[in-house]
């Protein structure tokens, strides 16, 4: 059996066999180089990456909660059609919490009459609400922010809003005719 497995070397060797397999072997081991630098590379761009960003905190809703003031990006309030739309956006990187949306006639009494939940998102966005049984005459609305502990963190200005006089012009049932009120 000696004999035969030393006699079968060199007829690997003529036959160039050993030659193909240190060259294969060779190639891997480039190829096995080459995969090992693209994980480190994809480890050390994840680590920096990481490290780059900015730690998400909630900085900036600490400022507004110091100064018990709630900031928007944008913020409008308009009535239409016997409705109250209200339209707020939040600004990035904000908190959980809820909004509560207070209506008042005389701008010191409030009462809740809305409620939206707050997302926390890296991004800006736009909450709505409508009110659908608005008071007649002027009114005044503001928006407070409470956290997920129900503690207040901030309200908004006061927006205000009027709705609008009646039509001074109708139409007189009897004569068709248009008149004044």
């Amino acid at each position: 059996m000696k004999n035969q497995f030393t006699r079968s070397i060199p007829g690997f060797m003529q036959n160039g066999m050993i030659q193909s397999l240190k060259t294969k072997a060779s190639g891997n081991s480039f190829f096995l180089y080459a995969l090992e630098l693209v994980i480190l590379f994809v480890l050390v761009f994840a680590t920096v990456s990481t490290f780059a960003q900015a730690p998400k905190t909630s900085a900036p809703a600490k400022a507004v909660a110091e100064s018990g003031k709630l900031e928007f990006v944008k913020q409008q309030i308009v009535y239409n059609s016997g409705k109250v739309y209200f339209n707020w956006i939040v600004k990035a990187n904000s908190d959980d919490c809820l909004y509560v949306i207070e209506r008042s006639t005389d701008g010191n009494e409030y009462e809740p009459v809305g409620l939206k939940e707050g997302i926390g998102s890296p991004l800006e966005l736009l909450y709505s609400w409508v009110d659908t049984k608005p008071v007649s005459g002027t009114a005044y609305y503001r928006i407070k922010q409470i956290d997920n502990d129900g503690k207040l963190v901030s309200q908004a200005d006061t927006k205000m809003v009027s709705a609008p006089e009646a039509n001074p012009l109708f139409i007189e049932k009897g004569s068709r005719m248009v008149s004044t009120k």
